[in-house]
């Protein structure tokens, strides 16, 4: 299965893609910078301009985007 994790720089993300790569997932990682997971694939693209072509032929989409509050989303 061709997955893609958003945001998989961070803590629940690197998680998920751990976890999916053990279970023999093609796993591509979206990320804003370098990637620093285990995923062999990433997409270096901020999650705001993400399109839909850019996750066109993935089965599935995990976003593991988070923020705690709207003073630190920027």
């Amino acid at each position: 299965m061709k997955i893609a994790v958003v945001a998989a720089n961070g803590k629940a993300g690197r998680l998920i893609v751990k976890e999916a790569m053990s279970r023999g997932h093609d796993v591509t990682a979206v990320v804003r910078g370098e990637n620093r997971t285990t995923a062999p694939n990433a997409i270096i693209k901020n999650v705001f301009n993400l399109t839909m072509a850019d996750l066109a032929g993935f089965d599935v989409v995990i976003d593991a985007f988070g923020t705690w509050s709207p003073d630190t989303l920027p």
